[in-house]
């Protein structure tokens, strides 16, 4: 860690006493030290110049701190959206274009794409797993599924299983469809969040298709859950009508999942699904800039349009008609008139504050007029500081704090002299945003007969980051850098694994190896999460904890994973208690069970004379007439004492507590 240091260390008594004491040795002919001397005079100017000079250089400004931070590659965060989900219920099917506004507790929240919603139309639903029972659930009778929960490939998956969604009526052909699913997350250790999903390798593949006019007709999906590990959508559309078919005595329009590939490492449990979910995202959209073919997709009605073609030679936007424009400016009626932001005065350091509050950063875009051509405009290009703008450089700064903008003096970034208007801009409530579920949401493009709702907490919205919270992120980067150096390093890194659920894991010890081979090698064993806690590593567990932690490794460095070897136990006791414990038996495997869960990890020692005492010291008990432990698995052995040793991969998994009392 650097030392602080204070440059403001003397006031000004301690400079002119410090240059006294040194006149003699400097200028010994200097003998009048008193205030009306000129040269004590200049002596004490200068003093105060010093004092001033130190108390400056000693202060550090926002700009300079924000700067060291830049220097580790960490910039302030900018204010954040929160995103929520509704459920649209419509009696009739509808289709929402993008831009679509929707007013939650009085905020607006908006669609980012065209939303089509075929009504309710989900019948029931139908599972063929590999192993168990068909199982079918109707669906009329519910708005949603309540408390019920569907494992859509049984509660052991399977390769070939198979899970059918039965609709009233038929798809559109040609229209994108959502269908949302919630997951159940009952299970005791969490799936790690997924941030980068390229580097992820799946753990299932499930095939999606169709009931269609032509036979079994196969459906591309984008699969935001990842086969079905997370909580998502599946986003499709269909190529041909649906037909109108049977399954198990169900009637009705199919869509089937199989799956086809199965390393999962529990069964999905759905909780909640629907074509009737749409993503809204915490904003108002006050102007857009985007290509013409795009404005049939967004919602219009309350919209004035400006129309741009580029002009190649000059390198500018040119003002033009619908016909010959290839982008449009979209703006609110409301907003209309104050596109024009200002009427720039050529003069430095010019400011401009908006009339919205809550300004986005990354939507903001302005168009400044060219004072040469009338109707040509250039586009500017935002930047965090003028630190590297040139004269020249059509720059300026969105300052989201203070809702304003502002530009250079001519030496750092241009001064403009015209029309400053803008072409894109969003408003948000940051934090604001994050409210409770429930709530309705209210539109009014939308038919009367159409309730929304929205079904999840909003989340994510964030304001502005400050200073402060910027160098505690910093602090926190630099004291965790992920790196892979020590065992405990790696056995952190392989437990955060994305998209994976690991019970436990542990780097093996190899310093009892002479071979050279060994040196550059990190052996580690993996215990995977199950329902049944004796599943092996799959090539999938493998392959996505290696992509972890490959980059985060020492070079020259070599990983290799294992799996669990699993060791069941069971314990025999005979022995003889006092005859008024009529709970006896029960408590003595209680008490054995409590010893075994103590052994925790891998290779753990099972010492005969510790579980014989955990069992004899119980009151109820006289004397242990036999105690014997059954051990089943490879690696296994046992000393003089009769303690059970396993293999430094090794999982205890008790099984059975086997107890037989004499009174």
């Amino acid at each position: 860690m650097l030392p602080e240091i204070s440059l403001d260390t003397s006031n000004f008594e301690e400079i002119v006493k410090k240059a006294r004491s040194q006149i003699a040795e400097v200028y010994p002919n200097w003998t009048d030290y008193n205030y009306h001397d000129p040269g004590i005079t200049i002596l004490e100017l200068f003093a105060f110049l010093k004092e001033a000079q130190q108390f400056y250089i000693d202060q550090l400004s926002d700009d300079l701190r924000k700067k060291f931070l830049q220097l580790m590659g960490i910039s302030l965060e900018k204010r954040k959206n929160a995103i929520t989900t509704v459920r649209i219920n419509t009696p009739n099917p509808v289709s929402i274009l993008a831009g679509t506004k929707f007013y939650i507790n009085g905020l607006c929240f908006e669609t980012t794409e065209t939303e089509n919603i075929p009504a309710d139309i989900i019948k029931s639903v139908i599972v063929k797993p590999k192993y168990g029972s068909i199982f079918k659930s109707d669906m009329l009778q519910k708005n949603d599924m309540g408390s019920m929960v569907i494992y859509p490939f049984g509660k052991r998956t399977g390769v070939g299983s198979e899970f059918y969604i039965c609709l009233k009526n038929s798809l559109e052909v040609g229209k994108t469809y959502k269908l949302s699913v919630v997951l159940d997350e009952h299970y005791s250790v969490k799936r790690n969040p997924i941030k980068d999903i390229s580097r992820f390798v799946p753990l299932s593949k499930i095939k999606i298709t169709y009931l269609s006019e032509n036979g079994e007709t196969e459906i591309s999906a984008l699969d935001s859950t990842l086969g079905m590990i997370r909580s998502g959508e599946y986003k499709f559309s269909i190529k041909s009508n649906m037909a109108y078919s049977a399954i198990e005595g169900v009637e009705g329009y199919f869509i089937k999942f199989t799956l086809v590939n199965d390393s999962l490492d529990v069964s999905p449990a759905i909780k909640d699904f629907s074509f009737n979910d749409i993503t809204l995202i915490q904003r108002d959209t006050k102007a857009v800039f985007i290509d013409k073919s795009q404005l049939k997709l967004r919602q219009s009605d309350n919209f004035k349009t400006d129309y741009y073609a580029w002009n190649e030679n000059y390198g500018c936007y040119i003002e033009t008609t619908e016909d010959k424009a290839d982008k449009a400016a979209l703006y609110e009626k409301d907003f209309y008139k104050d596109r024009i932001i200002a009427i720039g005065n050529g003069l430095p350091n010019q400011k401009y504050f908006l009339t919205d509050k809550g300004v986005m950063w990354d939507s903001f875009e302005i168009l400044v007029s060219s004072s040469k051509y009338k109707g040509f405009l250039r586009k500017w290009t935002k930047v965090n500081d003028f630190d590297s703008s040139g004269p020249d450089d059509s720059h300026y700064i969105v300052d989201e704090e203070n809702n304003c903008i502002y530009f250079g003096n001519g030496i750092r970034g241009r001064m403009p002299e015209n029309e400053i208007r803008i072409i894109s801009c969003q408003f948000s409530a940051g934090s604001g945003g994050n409210i409770k579920a429930g709530q309705e949401a209210k539109n009014n493009v939308l038919p009367k007969d159409v309730y929304v709702k929205s079904i999840v907490d909003s989340s994510g919205g964030a304001d502005i980051e400050s200073l402060e919270e910027g160098f505690s992120r910093a602090r926190n980067f630099l004291n965790d850098d992920g790196r892979a150096v020590s065992e405990k390093d790696y056995e952190r890194l392989v437990l955060k694994t994305p998209g994976l659920r690991i019970w436990d894991c542990k780097v093996l010890d190899l310093s009892n190896f002479n071979d050279e081979h060994y040196k550059n090698e990190v052996h580690i064993v993996v215990r995977p999460y199950s329902e049944n806690g004796n599943t092996a590593l799959s090539e999938a567990y493998q392959k996505n904890i290696l992509n972890y932690i490959m980059d985060k490794r020492l070079i020259c460095s070599f990983v290799k994973l294992f799996s669990p070897i699993y060791i069941d136990v069971s314990v025999y006791a005979e022995l003889r208690v006092k005859p008024q414990y009529i709970n006896a038996e029960k408590n003595v495997e209680t008490a054995i069970r409590e010893y075994f869960s103590k052994l925790k990890g891998f290779g753990p020692v099972i010492n005969y004379g510790t579980l014989f005492a955990s069992i004899d010291s119980l009151e109820e008990v006289i004397e242990v007439g036999m105690l014997y432990i059954d051990a089943r698995g490879g690696g296994i052995s046992r000393n003089r004492n009769g303690d059970v040793l396993l293999p430094p991969l090794g999982v205890l998994l008790l099984k059975n507590v086997d107890c037989i009392v004499i009174r």
